[in-house]
């Protein structure tokens, strides 16, 4: 406690030493340079920035002296802070000065501080923030040009954004010859002031920044839709017309792709067209549909380069469909053995697209056409039957069905001949894009000479006619070891990325890998590894594969 008040006592000494009498030693140094903090100023117009200076001797030490400011340059304001270094006595410190620098104007400037006979010239480079671009039109029309003419010292160039408050990036026309006047066309929206990227500035093009105009910019609205619809309550599978209000049209590239017309909440509508000029749009909504539309590329006529994606005011409601109404033929079926699901409702049938799930396993589609469908489900999997992807006029719908619970047998799978072989080998049914097909089997792993693995297993041609990504999942009945590889007809390794992601880590399971494969035949090869690693771990009693192929990117 002593130690710090008599630190205290020493501090309080020096600076009354200080203001009474300044730096005593400062008439027996010689003064060599002003420093100043920082040796070159970047501000902006209408901003103001500090520079400390002060008078230095050959080692640095700060020598007492006046300092004065002259050759102020144009667009500087440069004034003294007296306050700096003012002691509690009132006495004034000079050791050092702080000038406050205002700037009114782009410009490359500088001032000049004096002190004990030296001279120091501070470089200021002033560039703008919010600047006073002349806009010619501050209330255009849709469609209308406006100019927007920099004020004296700045530039646009070729890289130069312009951006409207509340709307969309402008529209640039032209960039006048001396880079001082862009012609512009607003889109919808704008209401407020005008962002200029990429700018620079006369006295240095090496400087690029971005500024923003002190006057604003307001153009019409285009917010909603107020179009009409033919009927807002049609039933399923009836086609809605759209028309626009006059003045809108849409962008038809954006609007007839999957999603280009859509009610939130609901599956996308289907069977989309768009008028010769662009102005009234057909489409089918889907079952469950409650909302308004929205759609993709709306642009007034007059500006198509700026489409929007708006909603209109009216809203479109269709029939509920949430229940798949149908029937199984077996609600315990034999481990592996097909069951039918048969739909009792005229408006919703099946294909290999559509896969039903028993409780919270996906089955194996194995057959689908109209109303009928023919899976198998897992062995030992048990709940209530659902369905993705039924089709309901023209829509695939995810479902929960009334056909109750379905338990399928734990037990294992009788197995389906000439896996054991290459020349014999069951061929895989190919899906279609967006279908999935398999096979629940059984496993007697026959195949002694299985490619390069050195390990017993089973196969299945699979004839891939076009190129096309394929998703294979491998799934089997207990903790052992399984990977499904691509052989070629000699019974190689095609090199083929392989469905084996998790290495001989048993029970991993599904195995599930997405590959792109080039027309040709490929065998699948189910490998248990399970023996392999561990002579205890027994094979597996039952196994399915499950394939699809993706859409075309």
């Amino acid at each position: 406690m002593k130690r710090l008040l008599r630190g205290s006592v020493v501090l309080a000494v020096s600076v009354g030493f200080l203001s009474c009498s300044g730096d005593p030693t400062s008439d027996f140094r010689e003064p060599t340079a002003i420093v100043a903090t920082p040796t070159t100023l970047f501000i902006n117009v209408g901003e103001t920035e500090t520079v400390i200076a002060s008078l230095q001797d050959d080692q640095g030490n700060q020598i007492a002296a006046d300092f004065e400011v002259t050759n102020v340059g144009p667009g500087l304001t440069v004034v003294e802070d007296t306050a700096y270094l003012h002691t509690t006595a009132g006495v004034r410190i000079e050791n050092a000065v702080i000038y406050r620098v205002t700037a009114s104007d782009i410009a490359s400037s500088q001032f000049t501080i004096n002190a004990g006979g030296l001279s120091r010239v501070v470089q200021v480079r002033v560039t703008p923030s919010t600047v006073n671009l002349v806009i010619s039109n501050p209330a255009p029309a849709w469609g209308d040009t406006i100019t927007l003419t920099a004020p004296p010292g700045m530039l646009f160039t070729d890289s130069t954004e312009v951006t409207f408050a509340g709307g969309p990036p402008g529209d640039i026309v032209s960039l006048s010859d001396d880079r001082t006047v862009l012609t512009v066309v607003p889109g919808p929206n704008t209401q407020g002031a005008v962002t200029i990227a990429h700018a620079t500035v006369s006295y240095d093009e090496g400087l690029d920044f971005t500024a923003t105009s002190t006057g604003t910019v307001t153009s019409p609205e285009l917010t909603v839709l107020e179009a009409g619809l033919s009927n807002q309550t049609p039933i399923i599978g009836e086609t809605v017309t759209l028309t626009l209000p006059a003045g809108i049209k849409v962008v038809p590239e954006s609007v007839t792709v999957d999603g280009g017309v859509a009610i939130p909440g609901a599956v996308n509508p289907i069977g989309t067209t768009v008028s010769a000029d662009s102005s009234v749009i057909t489409f089918i909504p889907a079952p469950n549909s409650d909302s308004t539309v929205q759609i993709h590329g709306v642009v007034p006529s007059v500006l198509p380069q700026f489409p929007q994606v708006l909603e209109t005011t009216l809203k479109v409601t269709t029939p509920i469909f949430d229940t798949a109404r149908t029937t199984v033929s077996s609600a315990a079926p034999a481990a592996g053995a097909p069951v039918t699901l048969t739909s009792t409702d005229p408006n919703l049938t099946f294909d290999r697209g559509t896969q039903v799930i028993v409780g919270a396993d996906t089955a194996v589609t194995t057959a689908a056409s109209g109303g009928s469908l023919t899976f198998v489900p897992i062995p030992g999997s048990t709940g209530a039957v659902n369905v993705t992807g039924g089709i309901v006029a023209g829509f695939r719908l995810d479902l929960p069905t009334n056909a109750g619970t379905v338990t399928a047998a734990n037990a294992a799978v009788g197995a389906t001949a000439g896996t054991g072989s290459l020349a014999t080998a069951p061929t895989l049914v190919t899906p279609a894009v967006g279908e999935r097909t398999g096979i629940v089997d059984g496993t007697p792993f026959g195949f002694a000479t299985c490619g390069d693995i050195g390990i017993p297993c089973q196969v299945y041609k699979f004839v891939v006619a076009a190129d096309g990504i394929f998703d294979f999942e491998l799934r089997w009945s207990n903790i052992s070891d399984l990977g499904l590889y691509f052989l070629d007809a000699t019974g190689a390794d095609t090199g083929v990325t392989d469905c084996d992601a998790h290495g001989n880590l048993a029970g991993n399971q599904p195995e599930v890998c997405s590959v792109e494969l080039t027309a040709g035949t490929y065998y699948l090869a189910a490998v248990p590894f399970g023996a392999f690693y561990s002579p205890a771990d027994p094979n597996p009693n039952w196994l399915s594969i499950r394939i699809g192929q993706q859409p075309a990117e």
